[in-house]
């Protein structure tokens, strides 16, 4: 599969410059300037809106596929990153889920369209830092793909009260000297909770803890709890009315009802074909 190197970090740079979405601020502080965010946590002074916080000075972000160009199928432009309208979300974990929606893309054959997630630390312009890669099989249906962060020892911990840019991309004829890339980008931040918050958390199961990261506006940590407990319990009112609020609140319902895709089935798929 396709590395992407500093050079393609320059083309899915210039594949976002087109239909750029830029989120809103309700008047909090940039925490990448101002310290933690971790701080109003502790104190419960979050307000309920999910695009609360500033993304970072000049850097773009994307969560919707606009038009395709070059050999990108016209069917690849529904992609969906699931974050909130400023494209940044938080988190508590060292691991986090990503989650997003992959529409089904006819007339391909193997090896014509490849994906793939990248995470990196871009606070020095100068010196960008891949912290993950990880290729992605394409979907055989329309779905919700989750990417999880492994608990790999080699990985560089997420530092707390930094921003990481993520890329989710689809590469087009990806031999080709110059091949088309679609991406979706955005930032995580990565937070530390008050002593009072960790205790409540490790009374709790994964279930109850949704409530909680909702609280906290923990929108990494709600998703990606919430796709876990959904891939064992697709059907379960509970988790469905849940998941179904959540993407609601950040203007994305029309992707609620998309299945959540198993990428292991996937890739075991994709080698019986070959």
């Amino acid at each position: 599969m396709m590395m992407l190197n500093k050079s393609s970090l320059a083309l899915i740079s210039l594949s976002m410059a087109f239909s750029v979405t830029f989120g809103g601020s309700a008047g909090f502080t940039n925490p990448a300037n101002s310290g933690s965010v971790s701080t109003a946590i502790a104190q419960n002074q979050l307000p309920t809106d999910w695009n609360v916080f500033e993304t970072p000075e000049g850097a773009p972000g994307r969560r919707i596929g606009g038009g395709t160009r070059g050999t990108c199928p016209k069917s690849a432009s529904g992609m969906i990153a699931l974050v909130p309208e400023n494209n940044l979300g938080l988190t508590l974990s060292n691991n986090p889920t990503f989650l997003f929606y992959v529409p089904k893309i006819d007339g391909v054959n193997p090896g014509q369209i490849e994906m793939e997630f990248l995470l990196v630390d871009e606070s020095d312009p100068e010196n960008v830092q891949e912290i993950y890669q990880q290729s992605v099989p394409l979907p055989t249906v329309g779905g919700t793909v989750a990417l999880t962060l492994p608990p790999d020892e080699n990985l560089p911990p997420l530092q707390v009260n930094q921003f990481y840019s993520w890329y989710f991309s689809l590469i087009c004829n990806p031999k080709a000297s110059d091949p088309s890339i679609l991406s979706l980008g955005g930032w995580i931040e990565r937070v530390e909770p008050s002593p009072t918050l960790t205790q409540e958390l490790e009374q709790l199961t994964s279930r109850d803890r949704i409530a909680i990261y909702e609280r906290e506006l923990l929108w990494f940590d709600a998703m990606g709890t919430l796709a876990q407990l959904l891939q064992d319990n697709p059907s379960d009112p509970f988790l469905r009315q849940k998941w179904n609020a959540l993407l609601e609140s950040v203007n994305l319902s029309e992707i609620a009802q998309a299945p959540l895709v198993n990428l292991e089935e996937e890739q075991t798929s994709t080698r019986d074909r070959r």
